[in-house]
């Protein structure tokens, strides 16, 4: 039976998969699978989240964890007997459980108001590390947990620092992250660090007498993104500062010798602009290296899409004799498996279009395991054979989404180079509605990313899926400003929002017209969210030659940005030539509020009420200037969601959004005349 176009709907029936863990003896795979289902006590679509376990070499997947909450983040003990997680069963917030892998009932660890993160076993398995929240509200101890609720979310906010508030966690609660050590069968946790500033990402030495974590103690840190890597005893007292101040350092990783320790990080050339690093310590604190200095990649996960929301990269990974250190790093549109030695030399261990989103590895360091998403595959678990000295051998060990692979029919994606401004090249990619007709004409819609330092590649993308399944070609490239093409291409829109990167998007467009003659010019739309929305309004702003645009979380006043978000205020540092007191006729020229006299273009606005990187007073600017200019413009506000409503909100919200989208985009460029 013919397979059928990708739908809206079939968004809430994809599996979501990640946080992949492989066991220390490398025959085992854990890893979580997140679903929609409906909640019959709330009447609503809810995320579901269970911990699954499949054979590393053959075998199906077995279901470890069940019930109506969500489980995460999956840690194997050293003797890969039990597994640490995270989990909302019993509340709301994330806390500490364990359950053993032959079977039995999950035991809860650790219960905290605030919640747990940051889980890391000991070297011998007698104790886990954690993160937790630390300081005093007498509404903790209020036994009547709904009249808390109500008296925390009337209480006047008095604001004393610069980080007030954070995307994706809301107004800070005046409490710090603390390191805990917590005995492994359960007990009175121990708190290990102790200040008035965050301590997060805690790393046990070899020895299990001492622990790394991430924290700066300056009373400045608010105004700056610097971090540093710190050891402690594990029973507490003094730290010592293992890194050197000069930028963002995270993820610990110790030197089996327990004499290094490895991070990730940068100098802060570029600010945010500049390509995380591999970076050794020595343990004792004398001195720092980079690992990576002269390959102009970034390592990390960069490559976004609608299928996970900020994956976690993971640590470095050291092998036995601390000659190669292993990590996930960011090449074009993939991401990969790299090795780095002390000489400086990095080499690819994986390759292929696809997005490698998580690693782990054995004890022995000659397996491990990940998961991967490519154009036409959401997201299923391979297995990694690295005993040889070449490439990877790489076996799939899931397929958490056959039944509706057999059903649906994903359109692999064109890939194409195109030159941007100052013949820079530009790689993009094409989706091709599958059933026009050989000699139709086709609509196109041109696709910005976020960031602007993020990326797109060789990822599942449900929403451009969807619109190309309705006849809609997509066009997403990656302009200056893109991560994963070097250093000097990464931090090319300093100063220079809305200039060059402008150039390169129009360039591929207009290239594109011209490579593929099957594409309608004359029906187009652009759209984007966050640095993405920011670039379609600036796009609208400067030409007219789209029927349709769609701006998603966007930017429209730098100025009225500047001091309402939860980070544009650190733009001065690197992306803009100063604050808006600094350069205010760079924050003017570069708003597309600013040009709003010069939109014609009609606009849909979506728009999320509790988003602080990109708040919403700047839809409201956009959609009240429009309305009274008489432009054709419709403002979708969603209720309770943050920046990431396109990646992780409420499944409704996400289906209303696609809805909104897909019909707006219907009506200009197909001609449909219904509107949700």
């Amino acid at each position: 039976m013919a397979r059928r176009p990708v739908s809206i709907d079939d968004l809430v029936r994809l599996r979501f998969l990640s946080d992949v863990a492989l066991s220390p003896d490398g025959r085992t795979i854990c890893f979580v699978q997140t679903w929609v289902e409906h909640d019959a006590e709330k009447d609503e679509q809810v995320y579901r989240s269970h911990l699954w376990l499949v054979p590393a070499d053959a075998g199906e997947p077995r279901q470890l964890t069940r019930g109506n909450h969500r489980d995460s983040a999956p840690v194997w003990s050293p003797d890969g007997r039990r597994l640490a997680f995270l989990s909302t069963r019993g509340g709301d917030e994330k806390q500490l459980w364990s359950i053993e892998v032959d079977g039995g009932e999950a035991r809860a660890l650790v219960s905290r108001r605030g919640g747990v993160a940051g889980v890391a076993w000991s070297p011998r398995g007698d104790r886990l590390a954690f993160v937790g929240k630390v300081g005093a509200d007498p509404l903790d101890d209020e036994p009547d947990k709904e009249k808390a609720k109500r008296k925390r979310a009337n209480r006047v906010k008095v604001i004393t620092r610069m980080r007030y508030k954070a995307e994706g966690e809301g107004y800070w609660d005046g409490k710090w992250r603390h390191v805990f050590v917590v005995d492994a069968n359960g007990g009175a946790p121990v708190q290990v660090t102790a200040g008035d500033f965050d301590h997060v990402q805690p790393a046990w030495s070899p020895d299990g007498q001492a622990l790394a974590y991430v924290a700066n103690p300056s009373p400045d840190a608010d105004f700056t993104n610097v971090t540093d890597v710190w050891v402690i005893a594990a029973a507490g007292g003094g730290a010592r500062r293992i890194s050197t101040s000069l930028g963002p350092s995270a993820d610990p990783a110790w030197a089996p010798d327990g004499r290094q320790i490895a991070y990730f990080g940068h100098d802060n050339q570029h600010m945010g602009a500049t390509n995380p690093g591999l970076w050794v310590a020595a343990a004792d604190g004398s001195g720092t290296r980079s690992w990576t200095s002269d390959w102009d990649r970034p390592t990390g996960h960069h490559v976004l899409d609608d299928m996970k929301s900020h994956p976690a990269a993971g640590a470095p990974v050291w092998s036995p004799d601390g000659r190669v250190i292993w990590f996930l790093g960011g090449d074009g549109g993939s991401t990969q498996l790299f090795e780095a030695r002390a000489d400086g030399s990095v080499r690819p261990r994986t390759a292929g279009a696809r997005d490698l989103y998580g690693i782990s590895f054995s004890a022995d360091r000659r397996s491990a395991a990940g998961p991967i998403s490519t154009p036409v595959l959401p997201g299923d678990v391979v297995f990694l054979d690295l005993s040889g000295a070449a490439l990877a051998t790489e076996t799939a060990r899931t397929s958490i989404n056959a039944a509706l692979l057999d059903e649906i029919e994903p359109i692999a994606p064109e890939h194409a180079w195109f030159e941007g401004a100052d013949g820079w090249p530009v790689e993009g990619w094409i989706l091709k509605p599958r059933d026009a007709a050989a000699d139709a004409k086709v609509p196109i819609v041109l696709q910005i990313h976020g960031g602007p330092h993020g990326a797109y590649g060789w990822a599942f993308f449900h929403e451009f899926q969807m619109l190309a399944a309705e006849g809609i070609a997509v066009l997403y490239v990656n302009p200056r400003g893109s991560q994963n093409y070097g250093q000097a291409f990464c931090a090319a829109t300093k100063n220079d929002w809305g200039g060059k990167d402008y150039e390169d998007l129009m360039r591929a467009f207009d290239q594109a017209l011209a490579r593929w003659p099957w594409l309608d010019g004359t029906r187009a739309g652009v759209a984007g969210g966050s640095y993405g929305g920011y670039m379609t309004n600036w796009i609208i702003g400067r030409t007219d030659r789209f029927r349709a645009a769609a701006t998603m979380r966007s930017i429209s006043n730098n100025l009225s940005q500047w001091g309402t978000s939860d980070l544009a205020f650190t733009k001065g540092l690197y992306e803009y030539p100063g604050d808006p007191w600094d350069a205010p006729a760079f924050y003017v020229d570069r708003s597309p509020l600013f040009y709003v006299r010069n939109m014609k273009t009609p606009l849909l606005i979506i728009h999320s009420e509790n988003d602080y990187r990109c708040p919403i007073e700047q839809a409201e600017q956009l959609f009240a200037a429009l309305k009274k200019l008489g432009v054709e413009t419709v403002f979708v506000r969603f209720p309770n969601e943050n920046h990431d409503l396109s990646r992780s909100g409420q499944p409704e919200h996400r289906l209303d959004s696609l809805r909104w989208i897909s019909r707006w985009f219907g009506r200009h460029l197909l001609g449909a005349t219904d509107l949700p």
